[in-house]
């Protein structure tokens, strides 16, 4: 009886404990374990020059120059190719990568397959200004993450906007492309636990200003005011300023763990009880975070952009804001479901069903492997 062998390659520990880029590349390799007779788990570290990071870190803030991106330059590429091709066995069925451009110059002998959350330009496009970066150098790698990607037997992003955006992008053409979506970090939960009457609110972010907590804080001291009973869970990275302290309703809860078993305890006592996670990010892909708590029964309130739209439907499993946030309207918005609990109930159970319908990582996996296996066979 023959068996199937995958190669699995990532730059990132395998732990579900870290963040969201952690738990889903822990998750994806469990999920690989559950289908394949062997996966071969190989962490790369890529080696990137110092030198070249602060050079161009100097060109671009200092000489007003535009630098190079380090991380995917042509020496780094290269070695990161090297270490794929020496790691790799003959006897390897197929190769899978977590991520797509540290790979992009590697050019196994048999089948690959990459499973990402969004392609270089996305990400670029997301995080960086233009204007700080040399055309021609960010061109380079654009089109070699193409090619890479057009080659592959099968490419799975983690949302339908993830693919969108990289099909228009690089005039993607093959025909390997899917979205099969991701799971959460946390396990869903037999029901959905809340009292009924518990006013808790919920952000999780290891970037707190990042994601939106400093416009949540503005909104809270004023609806505190007409809610007394209204409380704030920080989970994640700590606020950058100490301001919070002086309110004795926000509880920082510091970096829960679900591999520790009284973090995730906590983890989810906290999601069990919480009336609504505020996640009105500036800067994003899809994160597991709204579908965590909807796993609990627990909405969102979030922003219309990036691949948010995908996890929330909005007025059904949560509510969507036009970016950028005002904390005003924030404020309008929770309160709004504070007041109308015949709206807010049925939001909950919406939340609950569509998450784990279609977000779970048993159906992520179980369509991933179907995919490869057919084309490992052909």
């Amino acid at each position: 009886m023959s068996t199937t062998s995958i190669a699995y390659f990532s730059d990132l520990d395998l732990s579900p404990a870290g963040g969201g880029s952690y738990a889903v590349n822990w998750h994806c390799f469990e999920q690989l374990k559950r289908h394949f007779d062997r996966v071969t788990p190989h962490k790369i570290t890529p080696q990137v020059s110092a030198m070249e990071q602060r050079w161009s870190q100097f060109q671009r803030k200092v000489l007003r120059r535009p630098g190079k991106f380090a991380y995917f330059s042509p020496k780094v590429l290269d070695a990161n190719a090297r270490q794929v091709e020496a790691k790799s066995s003959k006897t390897d069925d197929a190769i899978f990568f977590r991520s797509a451009t540290r790979w992009c110059r590697s050019t196994p002998d048999g089948p690959y397959f990459v499973y990402l959350d969004v392609v270089f330009h996305t990400f670029f496009f997301n995080t960086f200004d233009p204007a700080d970066f040399d055309q021609r150098d960010l061109e380079r790698i654009w089109a070699e993450e193409a090619a890479f990607l057009e080659n592959a037997a099968g490419v799975y992003f983690e949302s339908q906007w993830g693919l969108d955006r990289a099909r228009e992008a690089y005039q993607l053409r093959a025909q390997h492309y899917e979205a099969f979506g991701r799971g959460g970090v946390l396990p869903p939960p037999s029901k959905d636990s809340w009292d009924g009457e518990s006013l808790s609110l919920v952000t999780i972010a290891m970037k707190f200003e990042q994601k939106g907590g400093d416009i949540l804080f503005e909104a809270f001291k004023e609806l505190r005011k007409r809610h007394p009973a209204l409380r704030w869970h920080i989970i994640g990275g700590e606020p950058a300023t100490d301001d919070w302290r002086a309110f004795p309703e926000i509880t920082y809860e510091g970096k829960l763990r679900p591999d520790h078993p009284d973090e995730l305890k906590r983890f989810e006592e906290i999601l069990g009880s919480a009336f609504l996670l505020v996640h009105v990010t500036r800067e994003d892909t899809s994160p597991l975070v709204l579908t965590e708590a909807a796993y609990f029964g627990c909405p969102s309130i979030s922003v219309r952009k990036f691949g948010i739209p995908g996890l929330i439907a909005d007025g059904e499993t949560g509510i969507l804001l036009d970016p950028p946030v005002a904390a005003e309207s924030l404020g309008q918005t929770i309160e709004a479901l504070i007041e109308d609990r015949g709206r807010y109930q049925h939001m909950r159970e919406q939340a609950r069903t569509r998450a784990l319908e279609t977000s779970t990582w048993e159906a992520v996996g179980s369509q991933m492997a179907a995919h490869m296996k057919a084309r490992i066979n052909q």
